[in-house]
Formats: structure tokens, sequence, C-alpha cells
């Protein structure tokens, strides 16, 4: 079984999902999605088990940093074709 860690390195859910296996010798493989995001692939097997809804921090600091709560737009759609309420 691949264990893999989705995340960035200053997230401290991130840190302490790290410290887990560690703490227990299971190994794991971690994606820093500062330097590689998602694959489309990725991103559709993970979304498929969580739920969209459930990958979108809407009270992490990213999110309103960029104003998003004011953005009517589609998650999935590409970057750029959203509008403004």
């Amino acid at each position: 079984m691949n264990i893999q860690i989705f995340g960035i390195k200053k997230c401290r859910d991130t840190r302490k999902a790290e410290r887990y296996f560690k703490e227990r010798a299971i190994p794991y493989h971690f994606i820093d999605l500062t330097i590689r995001g998602l694959s489309k692939g990725e991103l559709d097997k993970v979304k498929s088990v969580v739920g969209l809804e459930n990958l979108i921090d809407t009270a992490g600091k990213e999110f309103a940093k960029r104003n998003l709560k004011y953005i009517v737009h589609d998650p999935e759609e590409p970057a750029g074709s959203s509008a403004v309420v």
C-alpha cells in the first residue's frame, strides 16, 4: 500500500500527518503542492474519495486573501473563467 501525503511544508496538518507516519515507521511519499500540483488524474481520484467540497479550505488564509468568497465559480473549471458578483 502506497501512502501519499499531498500538502505544503508550512501546513500544520501536513506536518502532523508526516509525524504520525514517521513515528510508526510507515513509509509514505510526500508531494509538496508548492512545487508540483496535482495532475488531473490525481485530482479526480482524490475528489472521488473525499468530495470536491472537502478539498477547498474556505476558512483558510489563502481563500480569504484571494477574496474567493466573493467570486462565483465552478472549482472544476480552468483558472480565469470566473465572474465577480
